[in-house]
């Protein structure tokens, strides 16, 4: 009988393991040609979970991901006043910011312990954040003028201890000279909960008020009115003025009609929200995001009805914060600066 010679195998020893070497190396070359692989990444802090912030920062993000491909975009939760600190320290290359929590940054005022000089405006994303003095009827007040000659014992709610809308609230109190202690002093309590809950707390009757800094008309206000009472009460041109002068603030109006139980013109105080930027950041960096905002503007006005105004005029300015100097040059070439 025959004997069949066994064939080497081809796969096996020194010319097998070049064999998958080689093969390894062409199938990574043919996928590293098929996909961009990011180059940068930039971390983004935006907003708490399910807000509105959450949903406009996130809508930025995605603006910048359409522009730059091969940059790894994050956004990240984040908390207004934080995001300040946050940036500055160089942890986190890009925020979002109220322009007043930036500006009592760069002092180095409360709730900073610090001077934070590290904080650059990219672009505006929104205006017209507009203080919200919110009352129950049942309290019967009118004015806040009233809360401190009645020694009122209000449960008021501040929003997030630390945040704009918490020193939007401690400061305009100041300016009609009460503090905190005064509204504790007087049976009151002072709480920091959000915006959802503080109007539960009002249904329930375990709330009077709050302060919040929104734009108008608010859904979850309008909505809450349904079954509440509310009251709007004016801001007085002496509080606007003092916490325009400590805050960076501007005299606004919340228009009659903006809400179903606003019948008259409120006066009050706005803010501007702004993306920030690490000073350290490169200038063509700063110039190619300020750029992507400019160029994608009809998608933001798609993601929130906050930035549905948003003009390209509207960009670089930024209530007082400085610009990083590569969106400056970006804005002085669009000629909007």
């Amino acid at each position: 009988m025959a004997v069949t010679k066994k064939q080497p195998n081809r796969f096996q020893g020194t010319t097998g393991a070049h064999f998958l070497l080689s093969l390894l190396t062409v199938t990574g070359a043919l996928f590293t040609g098929c996909r961009s692989v990011p180059t940068e990444k930039i971390t983004l802090a935006g907003g708490s979970l399910g807000g509105g912030w959450s949903a406009i920062s996130e809508g930025v993000a995605n603006t910048l991901r359409r522009e730059m491909p091969g940059t790894s975009i994050t956004h990240e939760i984040g908390l207004d006043g934080a995001n300040a600190a946050l940036v500055d320290s160089g942890r986190v290359p890009l925020g979002m910011l109220h322009s007043a929590a930036g500006q009592l940054g760069l002092a180095g005022q409360a709730p900073y312990d610090r001077k934070l000089d590290n904080i650059r405006a990219i672009a505006r994303v929104y205006s017209d954040s507009a203080f919200h003095f919110l009352v129950h009827t049942r309290t019967g007040l009118t004015s806040i003028e009233e809360i401190k000659a009645k020694k009122y014992p209000l449960r008021l709610s501040v929003i997030y201890r630390g945040s704009l809308m918490e020193i939007a609230n401690k400061t305009t109190l100041e300016a009609y000279g009460i503090t905190y202690e005064d509204i504790e002093s007087w049976g009151g309590k002072v709480y920091f909960r959000a915006l959802a809950p503080s109007l539960e707390l009002m249904q329930d009757g375990r709330l009077d008020a709050m302060g919040v800094s929104v734009q108008f008309p608010e859904t979850n206000i309008n909505e809450a009115s349904i079954l509440q009472d509310f009251r709007l009460l004016p801001i007085s041109e002496e509080a606007i003025a003092y916490v325009n002068e400590k805050l960076g603030t501007y005299r606004s109006v919340i228009p009659a009609g903006a809400y179903r139980f606003a019948k008259q013109d409120t006066p009050t105080f706005s803010d501007v929200c702004v993306l920030i930027a690490y000073a350290g950041m490169e200038d063509q960096r700063a110039y190619d995001i300020a750029r992507a905002l400019f160029r994608n503007l009809d998608y933001l006005h798609t993601v929130h009805r906050a930035l549905a105004q948003l003009t390209p005029a509207d960009l670089p300015h930024v209530n007082q914060l400085p610009l990083h100097a590569g969106a400056a040059r970006f804005y002085r070439e669009a000629g909007v600066l």
